[in-house]
Parts: structure tokens; C-alpha cells; sequence
């Protein structure tokens, strides 16, 4: 098990110096595979400096310095409203998310989890769908956003066809745990997507989306790979629209299930479309 103690204590000391922070980051084990062999490499941006930590292994990317304390937060204003987030009038990108996963399914009474959702309201509209029966929102804390609400760290006995994750998993501090909880939420023939960025092996210096605030992890084809074996998932790669537009070429879709039928149907919609629905093309994040 990683010494998640150890990590937070990195984090609780973001003003010490690089080289102290790059020193405790090669103490501990990667938080995707568990091994050792890991690169520092120290980024300067702007009036801060990050101990970027890459796993030789997995290539999963830990910026452990970006933490945001979430449960400080005492409303949902705290967070930006972007084109990418639901508003009454406006169906964003969560909604679309689940839109296309409620096509994959094929199936109706449709229970569904908005997790991580902030300022969005996309749950109302994924609400209207056809095919969907229950929709309930999610996080690690509840900022009053929906009386459907689950607090995901008290656990529920309750289990859902479809969840949606958009813009949450780069916020995990610690994946071993975090991604295994979503997965065991999820009913045999679920299916969870997330859209988050995808480190392409390059410089991470110039990626700007590591150093958003509160992005600490940037995951790889391979660390995608170990997560979902992990627990026995099966897994697959989509861009969506908005890939094509402003946000850049490293966005994706990671679809988790246990389904082999449901990666059948995976693929047939994509036979279909030629990418993943969004927001509007040109919008960012």
C-alpha cells in the first residue's frame, strides 16, 4: 500500500524547497504501479515551481504540489463556469457524456452518477433522457448543488448502470483507491467515462494542463492500463469533439467496464461516429 502519509505531508509543505519536495517524491512509490524508478523534473511557471515526478515504469505523471483542498470549499461558486459546464438553458459536456454512454448501453430505467459535477447542472438534463430512470450527483463533499446527493467517502449500497466523470480523475491524489472505488459503484454491466488529458511521453513542461489548479495526476496509455487491470477492467480510448477544437489533441474519453458486451457496443458506436460527443467545438478545458 503507498504511504499516502507520506505523500500528504509533501503536500501540506508546498513552500519548502524543490530539491527537499524532489527528495521525499523519490522516497515514494508511484500511486499507479508501485515502483521506484521514477524522474524528477522541476518546472518553473509563472511565480511557482512544480516537482513534476514521471514513473519510469507506467509513465503516470504525480504534480503532488497542486493539491486543492475540496472540502474547504463551502459552495459551488467557488468553481469557474466555463462553455463546458450544464447550466439550465445550456447542456454541456456531462450531459453529452452520458448522452453517448446511454446510446452504448441500449437499455432503459437507467441509473446514473454525476460525479464530481461542481457548478454543472447537467445532471437535469441527463434527467430528460429517454432511457434514464434515476440520476444522482456525487463528490467527496456535498456543497448543497442537489438533495439527490452521495458523499462517495461514506459509501453507498446503491449501484449504477452509467457514471460520469468529467474533468475529476487529474484531481486524484491517490488512484490506487480512488478509481477502484468509482468501479465498485458501478452495476456487472456498467459503464464509467471520464475526459481528462492524456500524457503523450513528452515534455511535461510544456503541458499546460498538469498545472491547472488541482491537476496532480496525468495518466499514460499504460498507466490507464495498469488502473483498469487492476480491478479487472476493460478499457478503451475516444476523442471527443472537442479534441478537434481549442482544448488540444490530448483530450479523451476513458470508458471503463467489465461488459465484454458493452465493448462490443463500444465499438459499434464508434463505427458510427467519428467522435465522441461535447460541448461546442472551440470551447476549452
Amino acid at each position: 500500500m503507498v504511504a499516502l502519509q507520506r505523500v500528504s505531508q509533501l503536500v501540506r509543505h508546498p513552500k519548502e524547497g524543490a530539491q527537499v519536495v524532489a527528495r521525499r517524491l523519490r522516497a515514494t512509490p508511484c500511486l499507479v504501479c508501485g515502483s521506484r524508478r521514477t524522474r524528477i523534473q522541476t518546472v518553473e511557471r509563472k511565480t511557482r515551481t512544480y516537482p513534476i515526478r514521471i514513473c519510469q515504469r507506467c509513465q503516470y505523471v504525480s504534480n503532488f504540489t497542486n493539491t486543492v483542498d475540496y472540502t474547504a470549499f463551502e459552495s459551488v461558486e467557488s468553481f469557474r463556469l466555463t462553455p463546458r459546464v450544464g447550466t439550465a438553458e445550456h447542456q454541456g459536456r456531462e450531459f453529452h457524456m452520458a448522452a453517448m454512454g446511454a446510446d452504448i448501453l441500449q437499455r432503459s430505467g437507467l441509473k446514473v452518477m454525476v460525479f464530481g459535477a461542481g457548478r454543472s447542472l447537467d445532471y437535469q438534463h441527463i434527467a430528460k433522457l429517454p432511457a434514464v430512470d434515476r440520476v444522482v450527483m456525487s463528490d467527496v463533499v456535498d456543497l448543497g448543488v442537489d438533495a439527490d446527493f452521495i458523499n462517495i467517502t461514506k459509501g453507498t449500497s446503491e449501484r449504477f448502470d452509467l457514471i460520469i466523470a468529467c474533468e475529476v480523475v487529474e484531481h486524484f491524489t491517490d488512484p490506487r483507491a480512488e478509481f477502484p472505488r468509482l468501479f465498485k459503484l458501478l452495476t456487472k454491466n456498467g459503464l464509467l467515462v471520464c475526459s481528462t488529458n492524456i500524457y503523450d511521453g513528452r515534455n511535461v513542461a510544456n503541458h499546460r494542463y498538469l498545472y491547472s489548479r488541482g491537476h496532480v495526476s496525468y495518466y499514460s496509455p499504460h498507466a490507464i492500463r495498469r488502473i483498469a487491470r487492476r480491478s479487472r477492467m476493460r478499457f478503451d480510448f475516444r476523442v471527443p469533439a472537442i479534441a478537434t477544437g481549442s482544448a488540444g489533441p490530448r483530450k479523451r474519453y476513458v470508458l471503463f467496464t467489465r461488459s465484454r458486451g458493452n465493448m462490443r457496443r463500444i465499438v459499434e458506436y464508434f463505427g458510427r461516429h467519428a467522435y465522441a460527443p461535447s460541448e461546442d467545438v472551440g470551447t476549452s478545458d
